[in-house]
């Protein structure tokens, strides 16, 4: 008999697991709490990459993540959802360019794609860029690049309802069920019951409300993050670029996400996002990119991110509780499709 899972998450880490595990023959229920694609995925710069991951050990994780989207694309042969236009990336702090020479030399130490050029060079692969007078090289990285999550998350799903998966979004999970040391099932907030051989939690920042209904607290570090979106402007970029907290990448329709360090502290989840905020750091960005100057802002999302207390992904078997496997990570936009494969590997190799 095909083992019965109820995946909770609708997030690209859910949709991931819940796809690969129907495609295996598991009988598979997915429960989102709202729309699907709507957590912290919605919300992610959802950038795609391994050269800000140390130690080698996370690297490494981090790079197989990334190969998995090209295994999807083989597997399905397209992927309209994958946009590989490499990152470009300055640091002009003090001490700044050495730091980046050293952090490219030890990439390339690892085989990663990685390489110095000089700002000409970059102005070739980007010619509306502009880095600060004080830089005369950047690094590069070819194989980077980003996601469009959401959809993702629909092409996923696509192919689990086709392998049988149930899809039930606007159910959320009120708590777990417990019955002589192992979770069978869950509880929704509307009071149904459904019962599970394997429940695997994809809730995100959620996650320890979930296990706390059975008594497990897990150690998260959960931060508040924004992206913006401009309205269409005539710029052209290709690439993802970073500096010094800062982060740009197209979106598509001459939109450009923009992130910066500096105002995740100024944003209240579920609170509009003033418009002054959003114009200062779209100035910030426009630095970079003068041709998004005066372009407005359409769009700002605010999320609380999923970050484990060691900022290392927690991946398993709940601790001393059978029936339970819960899987928690930043980068889950990296190492979503990876998880989604290694966890239905094991769960249905009978290891939990």
């Amino acid at each position: 008999m095909a083992p019965r899972v109820i995946v909770v998450g609708g997030g690209i880490v859910g949709a991931a697991t819940a796809f690969r595990l129907a495609e295996a023959g598991a009988s598979v229920t997915l429960l989102e709490a709202s729309h699907l694609g709507h957590g912290a995925s919605l919300a992610s710069f959802a950038w795609l990459n391994a050269s800000d991951k140390p130690p080698f050990a996370y690297h490494l994780l981090n790079l197989s993540g990334m190969n998995e989207y090209s295994r999807l694309r083989q597997e399905w042969g397209e992927a309209p959802w994958l946009h590989l236009g490499g990152h470009i990336e300055w640091d002009a702090s003090d001490g700044g360019p050495r730091w980046l020479r050293e952090k490219v030399d030890r990439l390339r130490g690892w085989g990663y794609a990685a390489e110095l050029l000089p700002v000409r060079e970059m102005r070739a692969l980007e010619p509306e860029m502009v880095a600060p007078a004080a830089i005369e090289e950047v690094a590069y990285y070819p194989a980077e690049g980003y996601l469009d999550p959401v959809l993702l998350v629909a092409h996923l799903l696509g192919a689990a309802r086709v392998a049988g998966a149930e899809v039930r979004p606007q159910t959320p999970v009120a708590s777990l069920i417990e019955e002589r040391g192992r979770v069978v099932g869950v509880e929704t907030a509307r009071g149904e019951r459904l019962t599970a051989d394997i429940v695997v939690s994809c809730a995100g920042r959620w996650t320890d409300d979930l296990t706390r209904t059975v008594g497990i607290a897990l150690p998260l570090a959960p931060t508040v993050g924004m992206i913006a979106i401009s309205a269409p402007a005539a710029v052209r970029l290709r690439s993802v670029h970073h500096d010094e907290g800062m982060n740009i990448r197209p979106d598509g329709a001459g939109r450009i996400v923009m992130r910066h360090a500096d105002f995740d502290a100024r944003v209240e989840p579920g609170e509009a996002v003033a418009p002054v905020l959003l114009n200062e750091l779209r100035d910030r960005v426009a630095a970079v990119l003068p041709g998004l100057a005066g372009i407005p802002v359409e769009a700002a999302r605010v999320s609380i991110r999923p970050i484990p207390g060691d900022e290392h992904s927690v991946v398993g078997p709940a601790p001393g509780l059978d029936g339970l496997y819960l899987i928690v990570t930043h980068s889950g936009v990296t190492l979503g499709a990876l998880l989604g494969r290694l966890v239905s590997n094991e769960i249905l190799d009978g290891a939990v």
